[in-house]
């Protein structure tokens, strides 16, 4: 797991965004990294020896010379065939990748009998939408429209994996009592409210240099913490959110946290951001009005749900083994445009005008998968 602290809206967004660039982006990175090695030139070489499984329906390609989708001079016809073929050239090895990984999905559930209704995609996609907190017209127009998606691939290229994908993973998924315990612990346990000072890779020289100084002076602390190379953590002087156990998947960084009394600053730590060190400036008590008993059911839920999203990208990965897709069309999509298109989203201010990067105000860590927002 990364250690990289996201804030709890960050999460929602970030997750739901890779979702948006669809299968080729959520799965693609992986299926880059286990291709088997691309035969052929540019656009498909040969047909297959054998017959393609086709799921649900007719053969599409029956009569896809003969149809028709656009007459031009009243009378000169433009076919299915030449607006596929139009499609292939200009965005198809972007586009392949994502079909792919979608037939593996669609044949997996098909073999053990698992389904998605209408119904199941129209839940999920309100879930989505009140995860982002927007309507609609909203999520259409802003979110989709700024990434070139309509809602039509939202619910079909992506949500109806998705679920698929959930569903298959499901059976792999165990919550046991300490599962359940340490998301109990993480929201409604003790806390510690602090300041911290991070220092980029690269920079580790200068965070030995400063740290005598932030340590035995609390006006040194404050002047570093609002002059950090972080302009997140520098507007807010170091402040983030408090700190909860089993919450950043960094468990040198809790450590430190929880060793400390107000007043009192940790050592340098070692996150995959860079070094960080923590000033408390008060410990929060754990919360005793809350039953742990009768948040079981929520807690269960959340857990649960959170394990299958860990788990997806591992189930996937032995499915795209075991199908061995060799991709015959070449061109312009490939690995470092997936991975840039991830993080250029990713860095995108949300439709409510947060930030969906890594925002060390809020935390420079991400949650357990064991962990949410507080039910």
């Amino acid at each position: 797991m990364s250690n990289t602290i996201l804030s709890k809206p960050s999460m929602k967004i970030a997750k739901a965004w890779l979702w948006a660039l669809g299968l080729s982006a959520t799965f693609g990175i992986i299926s880059w990294n286990t291709r088997h090695p691309q035969a052929g030139a540019q656009g498909p070489a040969t047909k297959p020896a054998r017959p393609v499984t086709q799921i649900g329906g007719s053969n599409p390609q029956s009569d896809y010379s003969s149809r028709i989708v656009a007459f031009v001079y009243d009378s000169v016809p433009i076919t299915r065939e030449e607006l596929g073929e139009y499609l292939i050239q200009r965005m198809g090895s972007e586009r392949i990748e994502a079909l792919v990984n979608k037939r593996i999905i669609e044949i997996e559930c098909k073999k053990v009998q698992i389904e998605v209704t209408e119904a199941e995609v129209e839940a999920a996609l309100e879930e989505d939408l009140a995860g982002l907190n927007v309507d609609r017209k909203v999520f259409v127009d802003r979110v989709l429209k700024g990434y070139k998606k309509t809602l039509l691939e939202w619910k079909e290229d992506v949500l109806r994996p998705k679920l698929m994908l959930g569903k298959l993973v499901k059976s792999r998924v165990k919550v046991t009592e300490t599962d359940l315990k340490r998301a109990f612990d993480a929201y409604h346990g003790e806390k510690v409210d602090c300041r911290i000072i991070m220092w980029e890779k690269g920079s580790e020289k200068a965070a030995m240099s400063d740290y005598a100084k932030i340590r035995d002076s609390e006006d040194e602390f404050a002047r570093a913490a609002k002059n950090q190379k972080s302009p997140t953590l520098a507007s807010a002087g170091g402040k983030i959110r408090p700190l909860s156990r089993n919450t950043t998947g960094n468990e040198d960084l809790e450590k430190a946290a929880f060793s400390l009394q107000p007043g009192e600053v940790s050592a340098l730590v070692g996150t995959p951001e860079g070094l960080v060190v923590i000033k408390c400036d008060n410990r929060v008590p754990s919360d005793t009005t809350v039953n742990f008993e009768a948040m079981r059911p929520k807690l269960t839920k959340e857990v649960t749900e959170k394990k299958i999203q860990a788990e997806i990208p591992v189930l996937f990965a032995e499915m795209r083994k075991k199908a061995a897709p060799k991709l015959l069309l070449t061109g312009a999509g490939g690995p470092e445009n997936l991975t840039q298109s991830t993080k250029d989203l990713l860095n995108q201010d949300d439709v409510t005008g947060r930030p969906t990067s890594v925002s060390p105000k809020q935390a420079p860590k991400k949650l357990d998968p064991s962990v949410g927002e507080k039910p």
